[in-house]
């Protein structure tokens, strides 16, 4: 008989994975480098929810140099998916935004993850998934912490 903590830390590394499979899935849609169709994703994420990234955000997101970051985001500008603005009161934090193209681009492959991941939260009343977000937000909490800038 498996143990239930290992079988639940089981399925958050499988549901990481698979996330990160996703993203692999994206890239390969859009025909861009793996680490080009993740950071696009991330961007598109942050923006929906209405907190878009700065770059030095991206860079601790996906986990690569700033140096690298920047060359991602120039190869992302240059396929016209993304936009640098400078949006906030310190005009040196650059926000990066998806553009109408890239949103237009994704929207096929995007929509179809958002029906399945609809039906699947569907099959949960909102008190358990109250529930479950409230566990994963606190096996967030104890993963290691970068140090990530929290803001900017």
């Amino acid at each position: 008989m498996t143990d239930p903590r290992t079988d639940v830390l089981e399925a958050l590394r499988s549901y990481a994975i698979r996330y990160q499979e996703s993203a692999h899935h994206l890239a390969a849609f859009l025909d861009l480098p793996m680490n080009d169709g993740a950071a696009l994703g991330e961007i598109l994420w942050a923006e929906n929810e209405g907190n878009p990234l700065s770059a030095a955000r991206l860079h601790w997101r996906i986990g690569m140099t700033s140096g690298a970051t920047n060359a991602l985001i120039k190869r992302l500008e240059a396929r016209g998916l993304v936009t640098r603005t400078r949006e906030s009161e310190d005009r040196r934090i650059v926000t990066l935004r998806a553009t109408d193209d890239a949103r237009l681009q994704t929207a096929p492959f995007l929509h179809a993850s958002a029906d399945d991941l609809q039906g699947a939260l569907a099959s949960y009343s909102d008190t358990e998934l109250a529930t479950h977000a409230a566990f994963l937000r606190h096996f967030a909490s104890v993963l290691p912490q970068s140090t990530s800038p929290s803001t900017d």
